[in-house]
């Protein structure tokens, strides 16, 4: 190589060096100047020792956790976000590990793990996602049957926590409506409380109640096949002040039924494959706020039943009743949540259809909430299953600013013990937890 040439490109690859650095840095600033950082602390105290004594005996138990998001520009279309956590908690094996990798057979969540790590790319008409993000559904204010297809942390039932799933999709922009597909190659379990945790329950699995004590089961997992994964379509938009929905999924189910083996006493437990489809619709009027939703799962293979689950609310705004009593807003809540069976699974394959493992099947939920000012907030909700177990809660916030809030509540548990609620009737608690945004 002559001279000019050599001195020619190696301009250029210094040049071009100046400029990635230049574009490194630029991206570097821009994930600094738009973190967002919250600090969520709580500590619980326990009026009563769990009913087993295999579990954590502590009376009171702390949680921290420091969270961390942002995203940035790295070229004029493309963006890079991400949303991590670092946790401790005092439960005994609440917490295990750092990041949950695709395809990881297990139920507990880590110490520190990215929720949501994602890729987007926008264009006028449409949006192009890569990478880990959260996927939610539904229009009911109090629980969903529809929000199912997402992830979530409940190894403390009362402080759940959304996670993202890794996925690849595209809205696409129709007017003020939008058409979604989103495609999940890997199917993670929901993350559950362990057996050394007083929310396991009595039974020998949290999501199965009623299991006798000798009662063995084996997880089953999914191997990354195009039949395994997910798919779910989505259209929404708004018609004439009514707010929409309507989607279709095929992929392994939320609900888990357990499927018979050799073994009387072993069953495999499995989300089985199955179609679903929902709809939903809410209108806004006035002080008022209504909406109904339904989702129905086909099962495949008759590995468990199919079923129908729907919910129908309403809330209402007390403007008058608040000016009277000196208050900003009063609000109350009130929402129906069924269940119903329409096809009883293959009894040769499922000892245990998932029923028992699908909450709020005929409940009722209401919620009261006052705000006094910008400051001081409260809370009362009750639900109740047809069961006869049934959850009462109540709340006070005070936020003195934007960015701290302290919550102090307090859940009481009752029911028999075969039962969602009945399970944790000695884990009735008082709460005080502080959140900080920075």
């Amino acid at each position: 190589m002559n001279r000019p040439v050599f001195l020619t490109l190696a301009a250029l690859v210094t040049a071009s060096s100046q400029v990635c650095a230049e574009q490194a840095q630029g991206v570097l600033a821009d994930f600094y100047d738009n973190a967002e950082y919250e600090l969520d602390m709580s500590v619980t105290g326990y009026f009563d020792a769990p009913a087993s004594r295999q579990v954590d005996q502590d009376d009171a138990a702390y949680l921290g956790r420091f969270t961390l998001k942002s995203q940035a520009s790295l070229l004029d279309n493309i963006r890079m976000g991400f949303d991590a956590y670092a946790t401790y908690s005092t439960q005994d094996d609440e917490y295990r590990g750092i990041v949950r990798f695709p395809g990881q057979r297990t139920r507990q969540p880590r110490y520190a793990d990215f929720n949501t790590l994602w890729l987007r790319y926008d264009a006028d008409d449409y949006e192009l996602l890569m990478g880990k993000d959260y996927i939610e559904n539904g229009f009911a204010e109090l629980y969903s049957p529809v929000d199912r297809f997402g992830l979530t942390n409940v190894s403390n039932p009362t402080l759940p926590y959304k996670m993202g799933v890794w996925q690849a999709g595209i809205d696409y922009f129709i007017g003020d409506d939008t058409l979604s597909f989103k495609w999940v190659p890997v199917h993670e379990k929901i993350l559950l409380p362990t057996d050394n945790s007083r929310w396991f329950g009595l039974s020998d699995d949290p999501q199965f109640t009623f299991l006798a004590q000798n009662t063995a089961l084996e997880e089953k997992y999914y191997p990354v096949r195009v039949e395994n994964m997910g798919y779910l379509l989505k259209y929404k938009g708004t018609r004439a002040g009514y707010d929409f929905y309507g989607l279709a999924h095929h992929g392994p189910s939320l609900y888990p039924s357990l499927l018979n083996t050799a073994d009387p006493n072993l069953f495999i437990k499995q989300e089985p494959l199955a179609f679903s489809t929902a709809a939903g619709v809410l209108k806004v009027i006035d002080q008022w706020k209504l909406y109904a939703e339904a989702i129905y799962q086909q099962t495949y293979d008759g590995k468990d039943a199919d079923f129908i689950r729907y919910s129908a609310g309403l809330s209402y705004q007390f403007d008058a009743l608040a000016e009277a009593i000196g208050f900003a807003e009063t609000k109350l809540s009130v929402q129906w949540s069924g269940d119903e069976t329409l096809a009883s699974a293959d009894a040769n394959k499922v000892g245990y259809s998932s029923r028992k493992a699908r909450l709020f099947r005929n409940t009722v939920l209401v919620k009261t909430e006052f705000k006094q000012n910008d400051e001081w907030s409260y809370y009362a909700l009750g639900v109740r299953n047809a069961e006869t177990d049934y959850s009462l809660s109540a709340g006070i916030k005070y936020k003195p600013n934007d960015n701290l809030f302290f919550n102090l509540e307090g859940v009481s548990f009752n029911g028999p013990e075969d039962t969602q609620f009945g399970r944790w009737g000695n884990n009735d608690f008082l709460r005080l937890r502080t959140i900080y945004k920075f």
